[in-house]
């Protein structure tokens, strides 16, 4: 069907066009009303040439006047530039603000923004890498405060050739749209690009533009230009004495492709072929010069200058401006300016001079020197361009070309980032550019990278930007390319892109480096691997560790990174060794005590261990007489009162080794929960230590210290979930089982968006069934079981708390009493050969002792006692009053009362109110007292629990008649 025109002149495109308005509606009735946002995802998806870009090109004409319309475009040679596409979208978005005003959309990121949004060099090279999810969520944040800012003019952003996005581009858009759970975006992102290769093994880009899909409002395949459609296209173009037999043959020659289509009848017109069937017979040898080798001969025929200078183009891509150009071909400007004209006469290449008097007729503005620069739409991009075909025409001119405008209040200092002028040449059509690119040689193509490079290095372009082109040169054992990949690899970590850091790092090995530096550029490519690729990591430090070459400071620090890949890819014990192996050839000192702690500490994560008393006798010889002169003996005392507290040592004794590893009550300057020489693990264990000793507060002073300073320093990926899961910890111990609950539930949701399985999911979803078991929720504590996979086969490492003994827990809380008892006894295996006697850490003697009670009251007691016996060395309230609980189950009636009547003496000096109501509940069982019954009740109530359906752990405890 041929529509009316009133879609702007499209052919066959009512039903995407429609969609599209729908979408744009919804937006904008969303925002006018002050309600909930309406925005979403829209893809279209179709063949090269297919009329995606003019498409979308129709969208941003119909959109501008309610719309904040944002553009930008992938670019088939500019994949490996980080935040390419990010940068097209947002700069000249936050050019309308000052830069006060950005830096509050940034929401206190704006050091971590900046550099990838290029409104600021990179931090310098000594500076920590940023976190890829933190910038990913920034952006994401800083999106949807500009939204809100922008509410009167909703912001719908279009990107084109999506397919050619840089992944960090596409990761932050799907941060974007994951970033409201009902889907309710407050901005339309609008995406157009090739159809995706089949399977569902996809990965990279591909895979996330499949994500988007399948969370996209529709998703719609533009389909090829029918018969009717053609003919009308070509009555419209050359007359309308067209015939049909020269129609037919059009639709043939072109497939219905409409770029494919339209140039055939720009060639049929500038050669004034008479439209008849008379004429048919030529229109196949006019095709071929629209594609593919034909299109690459009608460039040769315009001569070796034209050839020479669209070759350029097609290597610099977004910065083919006439001066690096110049450069680049060999050329005077007075050349490259002539030769521009003939490849813009040719339909070629266009310049943003076109794109601008081309939007200029399109929205009626007057163009040329007269033209009011006051009346462009504040709502669109300086890089908006209309088509340079008939108007009329479905076909897919150029999208904006990949560039960057320059906001007027902060000034782009990222490579590539510069605005580019209006002589700026571009290819008209994707189909064109990889036409061009593709006729050349291998050994030109690449030695024009090379070429290219170099230029852009003499006019002062960054590493970065350089890169993209010594990523296709040929190795050549050049020392100054490898400097430069190795700059540009900093520069790519700085901003949050450890993908691009390595590629250029990889690169950097296959030129090769000298003998000199080259364990040092594997070391530096196994730390940019660390977080995105630990396998990887430790391949790359093993081999680094191998050579020569490594100074003692590298060489400590790359076994320390290397024992943390190995520990995140579950290798404990591999980690363990390798920091024995150099601890041992390491002479005494700072160094050999900053092996010795990650050691011990990876040693004591193990979930089985050969001889762990052995392990913990060494580390308490060691630290014996410590005082946390250094960082180096602190680390090792924290790792030491960690021990400590799982052995079940006095709690006295404990809290005072955490005491002598921190400084006025805090981690000492460079042990912080960001630094990176130690990580974060130090400060963790100090603060769980003090959780499990009865010290809450100054646990949680710690953990609410590392939740912001790992949002300060956008690290929100497993680290920002592993403190809500410390913070829930915390409240789990207070007795604040909502509180708990909440940050436990944004631990496990934080973590959801890293990956799955990993560390944090266990300690979550372990700590998150406990606390629903407590609160009398258990078929919500099941499902949470269930969904992570929480049970055997275990973790590599320890959980926390113990994992069998909370499942266990479950298990009676389900009345499942003898796999409950299979499990306790399974945990009680595990734990007592290596002297971990916590019972509230893990508290499998308590609830083994409970199931046992009715069957077993004998074993039962023996095992109460001996938990009596290690909560007395312990000696914090909470291990004595849960203790004196457990004994009582299997006293005598009066010896029950008194023991209970102690226990709840004891847990009301405690901080655990979840406990102390039990023991209330226990106690008013037991002697038929309203006041303890009362009491419980009220406790209960104030920590979220419900008394009122007890669950088979408290049940069992009721077995004594009331006195």
């Amino acid at each position: 069907m041929v529509p009316d025109g009133s879609h702007g002149g499209l052919l066959e495109r009512d039903p995407e066009l429609a969609a599209a308005a729908h979408a744009v509606d919804e937006l904008v009735a969303g925002a006018t009303a002050g309600g909930p946002v309406r925005g979403g995802i829209l893809v279209y998806r179709g063949e090269a040439g297919i009329g995606k870009t003019t498409l979308l090109r129709e969208i941003q004409r119909t959109a501008r006047d309610r719309c904040t319309v944002l553009t930008a475009r992938g670019g088939e040679t500019l994949t490996s530039v980080p935040f390419h596409v990010t940068r097209q979208l947002l700069q000249p978005a936050l050019d309308r603000f000052d830069e006060e005003d950005v830096r509050l959309l940034c929401g206190g990121h704006f050091d971590l923004l900046a550099p990838a949004l290029g409104l600021a060099p990179p931090p310098s090279a000594s500076a920590a890498p940023a976190d890829p999810q933190g910038v990913r969520d920034g952006l994401a944040k800083l999106l949807e405060r500009l939204a809100d800012r922008l509410r009167d003019r909703p912001p719908v952003l279009l990107v084109d050739d999506a397919h050619w996005a840089d992944a960090e581009s596409l990761a932050w858009l799907d941060a974007f749209t994951r970033i409201r759970r009902d889907r309710r975006l407050p901005a339309l992102v609008v995406l157009a690009h090739r159809p995706l290769s089949e399977g569902p093994q996809r990965t990279g880009v591909p895979a996330v533009l499949a994500a988007l899909a399948d969370r996209a409002v529709v998703t719609l395949g533009l389909h090829a230009l029918t018969l009717d459609a053609t003919a009308a296209l070509a009555r419209e173009t050359l007359g309308g004495h067209a015939d049909e037999p020269f129609c037919r043959e059009l639709w043939s020659v072109t497939s219905g492709n409409p770029y494919e289509t339209v140039e055939l009848l720009a060639k049929a017109r500038d050669r004034m072929l008479e439209p008849v069937a008379g004429s048919a017979s030529l229109l196949r040898g006019l095709g071929a010069e629209a594609r593919g080798g034909g299109l690459v001969a009608r460039l040769e025929e315009l001569g070796v200058g034209p050839t020479q200078l669209a070759r350029a183009i097609a290597v610099l891509g977004a910065d083919s401006t006439p001066g690096l150009l110049a450069s680049l071909a060999g050329m005077n400007p007075t050349e490259v300016a002539e030769h521009a004209e003939l490849l813009r006469q040719a339909r070629i290449v266009t310049t943003r001079a076109d794109r601008e008097a081309q939007t200029g007729r399109a929205q009626g503005k007057p163009t040329g020197p007269d033209a009011d620069p006051g009346t462009e739409d504040a709502s669109t991009p300086t890089t908006t361009r209309e088509p340079t075909h008939p108007e009329s025409a479905p076909c897919e001119p150029a999208f904006p070309e990949p560039a960057h405008p320059e906001p007027t209040h902060l000034k782009p200092v990222h490579p590539g980032a510069a605005n580019p002028s209006p002589a700026h040449l571009e290819f008209a059509h994707p189909l064109i550019a990889s036409a061009v690119y593709g006729s050349m040689s291998p050994a030109a193509r690449t030695a024009l990278h090379g070429q290219a490079a170099w230029v852009l290095t003499a006019a002062g372009h960054g590493p970065a930007a350089v890169s993209r082109h010594l990523l296709e040169v040929h190795p050549d054992e050049d020392q100054d390319v490898v400097a430069q990949l190795r700059a540009a690899a900093v520069e790519h970590l700085a901003v949050g892109a450890p993908d691009a850091a390595r590629r250029c790092l990889e690169r950097a090995l296959t030129e090769p480096p000298g003998p000199d530096a080259y364990a040092t550029v594997l070391y530096e490519l196994g730390c940019a691997s660390l977080l995105t690729a630990p396998a990887a990591t430790v391949r790359h430090l093993s081999s680094a560790l191998g050579l020569p070459g490594l100074g003692d400071d590298l060489r400590i620090d790359a076994t320390y990174r290397l024992a943390q890949a190995l520990a995140h890819n579950n290798q404990l014990r591999e980690a363990a060794r390798v920091l024995a192996a150099e601890a041992a050839r390491t002479p005494p000192g700072t160094d050999r005590r900053r092996l010795q702690a990650a050691n011990f500490m990876y040693e004591g994560f193990q979930a089985v261990e050969e001889d762990g008393p052995a392990r913990s006798r060494r580390l308490a010889d060691l630290t014996a007489h410590f005082t946390g002169a250094d960082n180096s003996e602190r680390a090792l005392l924290t790792v030491r009162g960690f021990d400590a507290m799982m052995r079940g040592e006095p709690a006295d004794e404990v809290v005072r080794l955490c005491d002598l590893a921190l400084v006025d009550g805090i981690p000492a300057r460079g042990l912080g929960w960001t630094d990176p020489t130690w990580g974060f693990e130090i400060p963790s264990l100090t603060g769980i230590a003090y959780a499990f000793s009865d010290r809450p507060d100054q646990a949680g002073i710690l953990f609410t210290e590392a939740v912001r300073a790992f949002e300060i320093s956008g690290w929100s990926g497993a680290h920002l979930a592993f403190a809500h899961t410390l913070l829930g910890l915390v409240h789990r111990r207070r007795g604040n089982l909502p509180r708990a609950q909440h940050y436990l539930e944004e631990g496990l949701r934080l973590a959801d968006r890293v990956g799955n399985g990993l560390p944090v999911h266990w300690d979550t979803a372990c700590l998150l069934v406990d606390t629903l078991v407590a609160r009398g929720r258990t078929a919500e504590a099941r499902s949470v079981a269930d969904h992570y996979s929480f049970g055997p086969p275990w973790p590599g490492a320890i959980v926390l708390p113990d994992g069998p003994s909370v499942l266990g827990r479950l298990l009676l809380a389900e009345g499942r009493v003898e796999e409950a008892v299979d499990t306790l006894e399974a945990a009680a295996e595990a734990l007592v050969g290596r002297g971990r006697h916590h019972v509230v850490w893990a508290p499998w003697p308590l609830d083994l002792a409970r199931a046992l009670a009715p069957t077993d009251p004998d074993r039962a007691a023996g095992i109460a006692a001996e938990a009596r016996a290690h909560a007395e060395r312990i000696g914090t309230p909470t291990a004595l009053g849960e203790a004196l609980r457990c004994t009582a189950l299997v006293a005598d009636p009066p010896e029950a009362r008194r023991l209970l009547t102690e226990a709840v003496a004891h847990l009301a000096a405690s901080p655990s109110r979840y406990e102390e109501a039990r023991a209330h509940l226990d106690l008013a069982r037991a002697t038929g007292s309203t006041a303890a019954l009362a009491k419980a009740t009220e406790l209960a109530a104030a920590c979220g629990a419900s008394l009122h359906t007890p669950d088979a752990v408290t049940a069992r405890a009721s077995f004594h008649p009331p006195e």
